[in-house]
């Protein structure tokens, strides 16, 4: 995989704290490096080989993972009821209040990969067939009806998540989890959203 310099941030090293190998869920310590995209990899450089990818460990302090700017990216999708804000904003009077939802990744922590298996959370938007995957915190405020997000909008959904295991059964397993989701909750797609994709986050037997 090339990847121009100039988006590299190289010679990184980590004393185990920050990261698991994606291959086997083990904690990392070594030299990394990084991408603009936010993606990890081990070794100095591309060039210090074999370059496996890095998961972020989830911080305790905030264990969702939520970067404060992504907040601040979409704060003109909070949809304030102030009259004033909103002719300030041109925004249409009447428009659903709250905010749309963060999206955002898991990353199996080590209770995760002690218990085989984590939760993943997402939202499904009306009958657009649109699903975003969230963090746990987000999944609580639109199935709590919170007023800071468009809960009248979505449609919240959890599922367990295998990752360990046989890789086929984990696969089948998952793959039943969702479609059985999809029944449900009545939420059609579901199951194509994954594009197959069941054995996400698979770390071995």
């Amino acid at each position: 995989m090339y990847i121009p310099k100039s988006q590299i941030k190289e010679n990184q090293y980590t004393s185990g704290k920050e990261f698991t190998l994606s291959t086997t869920g083990k904690v990392y310590i070594g030299s990394y490096y990084s991408t603009s995209q936010g993606e990890f990899f081990t070794g100095k450089n591309t060039n210090d080989t074999p370059n496996v990818k890095l998961n972020k460990i989830v911080d305790s302090d905030n264990p969702y993972n939520i970067p404060t700017i992504e907040i601040a990216n979409q704060i003109e999708s909070y949809y304030l009821t102030d009259p004033s804000y909103a002719k300030a904003k041109n925004l249409p009077k009447n428009r659903t209040p709250g905010r749309i939802p963060i999206q955002s990744f898991p990353t199996p922590t080590e209770k995760n990969i002690k218990d085989g298996f984590l939760y993943r959370y997402f939202v499904k938007k009306g009958n657009e067939g649109k699903f975003i995957e969230i963090s746990e915190l987000e999944y609580n405020n639109f199935k709590n009806q919170d007023n800071t997000v468009q809960w009248q909008l979505y449609i919240p959904i959890k599922i367990q998540w295998g990752i360990q295991g046989d890789r086929e059964q984990v696969y089948n397993g998952n793959k039943a989890v969702v479609s059985l989701a999809e029944q449900r909750q009545s939420v059609p797609g579901f199951t194509l959203f994954f594009r197959g994709k069941f054995d996400k986050f698979w770390i071995g037997k």
